[in-house]
């Protein structure tokens, strides 16, 4: 396949000024993406942007995916995040590549297109565990309860694993493994734990690090070889600040 001939061969397709062989198309008012070739002119980075549209932010993740080609080609895991990433009047701090198996660009309407093109979007370094597998980095980067990766405009979203049970309420996480959610369900869960003997909440944040909160007359906290008893602000505080 002939990657310059198909990215600028798209509909209305036109060059991205600033960035050689790049080049932007918008099927309708509220889609924008943005392709470039990658430094071996033999796969694609792409950036699809809904209701939010930024040229120089797009570029510079571009660029800056561009400049990492033999890194990221050569990186085994389905979703990487590249540290030191920085573009005016945003505070991001990452760039995030995910492996045509963790998005789903162009995978209906060209399978072939699709298999060259990786994904890239902006994002913050707590954002990103390292360890994604593929079911969790096609989640983060392509279900709408993901990281939303095509707005330029979200909100940080922690990495955050977690499992809980909660006899008091009936709730609770199913099998062992802890699984993807948002911090808000956390500090959630945290609360209703209050007063519960018995329950548990256990979370994991982008480092790996893992705590596990019960109730025994007060908050326990648990985790990194350390015992800690908390009112119910202090361990939402605590829970806060481990996920950044």
């Amino acid at each position: 396949m002939d990657l310059s001939e198909t990215l600028s061969g798209m509909p209305a397709a036109e060059a991205l000024a600033g960035l050689p062989d790049a080049w932007h198309w918008s099927p309708n008012p509220r889609f924008h993406f943005t392709a470039a070739l990658a430094a071996d002119g033999k796969h694609a980075f792409q950036v699809n942007t809904l209701d939010s549209y930024d040229p120089e932010l797009v570029t510079a993740l571009l660029a800056y995916a561009r400049a990492h080609t033999d890194q990221l080609l050569g990186d085994p895991r389905p979703l990487v995040a590249l540290p030191g990433f920085s573009a005016a009047g945003r505070d991001v701090d990452t760039a995030a590549v995910a492996a045509p198996r963790a998005h789903t660009y162009h995978a209906r309407e060209n399978a072939a297109l699709h298999a060259l093109t990786y994904a890239v979007f902006p994002g913050w370094h707590y954002e990103f565990s390292g360890t994604e597998t593929d079911e969790q980095a096609l989640f983060q980067v392509s279900h709408p309860q993901g990281l939303r990766a095509t707005s330029l405009d979200r909100q940080p979203s922690p990495f955050l694993t977690m499992r809980f049970d909660n006899p008091r309420t009936q709730g609770g996480s199913i099998g062992p493994d802890r699984g993807l959610t948002k911090a808000a369900v956390l500090f959630r869960e945290l609360e209703l734990l209050e007063g519960v003997e018995g329950g548990f909440v256990e979370f994991e944040n982008f480092r790996h690090q893992v705590w596990r909160a019960t109730w025994s007359g007060s908050f326990v906290l648990t985790g990194q070889g350390e015992r800690q008893e908390l009112e119910r602000d202090g361990l939402l505080r605590f829970a806060e600040a481990a996920l950044t």
